[in-house]
């Protein structure tokens, strides 16, 4: 976990306030960490299955259990991750269609939660709070596939992902209660993809979502498996400005 653990430490002691944390760079970071520890004495044959197939959950509206409130406790990691999945993935189905399948994106070697939505925590530290909490689903309905991630970076040194990238089609900040929005829209190649940042004092919350159903990896073209993205920037914004999503 080093590469991890230099980002975060480099993110949250620099003097002055960075211009944003890369989503790709950490996930990249993170991936790479995980594909380590998870290929570590595994047989290739187990890998090869592994990496073929993905976790297949439908998402109907359960009543009683969908209803219930999300646990509070905070006091370990283990708590804390719980706490953060279960707000992240009521927010997340409450944008989508009642019929909408969902898989969760792995890595090679990696089982797949029985909640998609179920962070990953690589540690960054020894404190519940000292790690990057992140996860991406693929969203299957009506329209086609297309993918919906989230990042979550606690750090008092908080800034956004930086305007003026070469992919950028719209970038816009926007200052809200909870703390500064960095709002935008990105091209590459055939894939759109709606980005939303909320910098906190205590945090960064980044969530995004594009027309693809594949893993984000860098370096390799997605394909194009719907028209639009799975969620429009005004519904990515609301999922940066989900309440609960504290530490």
């Amino acid at each position: 976990m080093e590469e991890i653990r230099s980002l975060l430490t480099a993110y949250v002691t620099e003097d002055e306030p960075p211009i944003g944390l890369s989503g790709e760079a950490v996930l990249s970071a993170a991936r790479l960490a995980r594909r380590r520890h998870l290929l570590t004495g595994a047989v290739a044959l187990a890998v090869v299955v592994l990496a073929m197939g993905l976790a297949v959950v439908v998402l109907p509206h359960r009543g009683g259990v969908a209803n219930a409130p999300c646990p509070t406790a905070s006091d370990t990691r283990a708590a804390l991750v719980d706490r953060l999945s279960c707000v992240v993935g009521r927010a997340v189905r409450s944008l989508l269609p009642p019929d909408a399948q969902i898989t969760r994106l792995t890595i090679p070697g990696e089982k797949p939660p029985e909640d998609p939505f179920h962070l990953i925590a690589d540690p960054a530290g020894d404190e519940p709070r000292d790690a990057l909490f992140h996860m991406g689903v693929r969203v299957t309905d009506a329209r086609g596939s297309g993918s919906v991630y989230v990042l979550m970076v606690p750090s008092r040194n908080s800034g956004g992902p930086p305007c003026e990238e070469p992919e950028e089609i719209l970038c816009r900040t926007e200052p809200t209660p909870q703390g500064l929005l960095w709002l935008s829209t990105l091209q590459s190649g055939d894939i759109l993809t709606h980005r939303v940042a909320l910098a906190t004092p205590e945090a960064v919350v980044q969530f995004w979502s594009n027309d693809s159903g594949v893993l984000e990896q860098a370096g390799v073209p997605l394909p194009k498996q719907r028209t639009e993205p799975t969620l429009t920037l005004a519904e990515v914004r609301q999922l940066a400005l989900t309440p609960g999503l504290d530490f």
